[in-house]
């Protein structure tokens, strides 16, 4: 008879059983978990990448502002985008910009309303900003 720690069973009658692996129990339960998981963090990713594209409206528009007042500034009415120098760097990539000059009673600019208008995921909705001379931006449609 041998002893020691050679692992081998020293009594022919007995059977060594290996236990290594997973049972079917635990694996469903493992795949449970993760799925759980998946269902939270996934809608939570897609909002925080949504809210990471919104950010591109707002910039553009602010730099409308900025251009379309020192255009004022030097030519006394508002101009269209070609007119301002609008060319965003990087090209915007999630938003199509409208700029709508809105005509004094002596024919000349005396306003502008800038839109920004983008669908930032798969889904019909539009997400809608709008800058005026004023300066005040508003969020009337959110994607």
């Amino acid at each position: 008879m041998r002893s020691g720690g050679s692992g081998l069973c020293s009594d022919p009658g007995r059977s060594v059983k290996n236990h290594a692996g997973f049972t079917l129990l635990e694996m469903v339960v493992a795949g449970l978990i993760i799925g759980i998981l998946a269902g939270l963090a996934v809608p939570v990713y897609l909002s925080y990448l949504k809210r990471a594209k919104q950010v591109e409206a707002p910039v553009a528009l602010t730099e409308i502002k900025r251009l379309e007042s020192m255009y004022f500034a030097f030519n006394g009415n508002y101009g269209r985008l070609e007119e301002i120098g609008f060319h965003p760097s990087p090209v915007l990539r999630y938003f199509k910009i409208t700029l709508e000059l809105v005509p004094s009673a002596g024919g000349q600019p005396a306003g502008y309303k800038a839109t920004a208008r983008g669908n930032l995921d798969t889904d019909d909705d539009e997400d809608v900003w709008m800058m005026t001379q004023a300066g005040i931006l508003q969020h009337p449609r959110v994607d």
